[in-house]
């Protein structure tokens, strides 16, 4: 049976099978809500409740923060867990595959603070060449 550094080196190496499953993990968290969802649940010390995870994340709606955790949920990156009392009482947190997305996104945020005025440049010049043709 192949360990997890096998298969991901040989991932590494078939560009058609690791583009195929890098694009499923965008799919999952590539949108405007599940990274910052992740990050709070990532930075808070112990489960948050669903208030406290909706004030952490500006401008997001109590709808889409709801279908968020849901899809986080059902794809094992946020664990939940509802407590029987009135009101009723529900905590979030990241399972272990949560947390290791993390180091992950770290380096995403590191690499995009390193070249995002880079690219941000060459966009506007691209566009202005656009334009002016």
């Amino acid at each position: 049976m192949a360990t997890d550094i096998e298969r991901l080196e040989r991932h590494a190496y078939d560009g058609s099978t690791c583009r195929i499953l890098i694009g499923k993990v965008l799919d999952l968290i590539a949108n405007k809500w599940s990274v910052p969802i992740i990050l709070a649940l990532g930075r808070a010390k112990e489960p948050m409740r669903f208030t406290e995870l909706s004030r952490s994340i500006q401008n997001i709606t109590q709808k889409e923060l709801t279908k968020q955790l849901r899809e986080l949920e059902s794809v094992g990156l946020v664990g939940r867990r509802v407590h029987a009392v009135v009101p009723p009482k529900v905590e979030y947190w990241l399972t272990e595959t949560g947390h290791s997305l993390k180091p992950v996104l770290d380096t995403l945020a590191g690499w995009a603070a390193a070249n995002g005025e880079t690219l941000a440049k060459h966009r506007t010049n691209r566009t202005a060449a656009a334009a002016a043709d």
